[in-house]
């Protein structure tokens, strides 16, 4: 019975990300870097990134998104500038919608300035 129990646990610290299993995201070329922040003052750890870092908004949305897949909560742009996040919700439980902007100070990102 004991070593049944310890498989059981090995397997639950894994699926939570415990273990060394990992789903595979197609990387996107320059999209994940070890360093896109200048120094680890300023470093916010992102919900379900693993430990990594994106260079923008739209780069940690899309690996979200891919996660998804697995279970993991990530937003849906459903018009422009306008998400909605994309999770397991109670029932009824009303959608969670959030600006471009909202979301830009959540995750600590900023917009590329626009050229002319």
């Amino acid at each position: 019975m004991a070593r049944f129990a310890f498989i059981l646990l090995a397997g639950c610290s894994t699926a939570l990300g415990g273990g060394t299993a990992e789903t595979a995201v197609p990387a996107q070329e320059g999209a994940i870097t070890e360093s896109a922040r200048v120094s680890e003052e300023d470093i916010r750890p992102l919900p379900f990134s693993q430990g990594r870092s994106f260079e923008s908004l739209d780069i940690y949305l899309a690996f979200l998104a891919e996660r998804g897949k697995a279970g993991v909560p990530w937003y849906r742009e459903i018009k422009p500038g306008v998400y909605e996040l994309v999770s397991r919700r109670g029932p009824g439980a009303e959608p969670r919608h959030f600006s471009r902007a909202e979301l830009l100070q959540k995750f600590g990102f900023t917009d590329p300035p626009k050229t002319p």
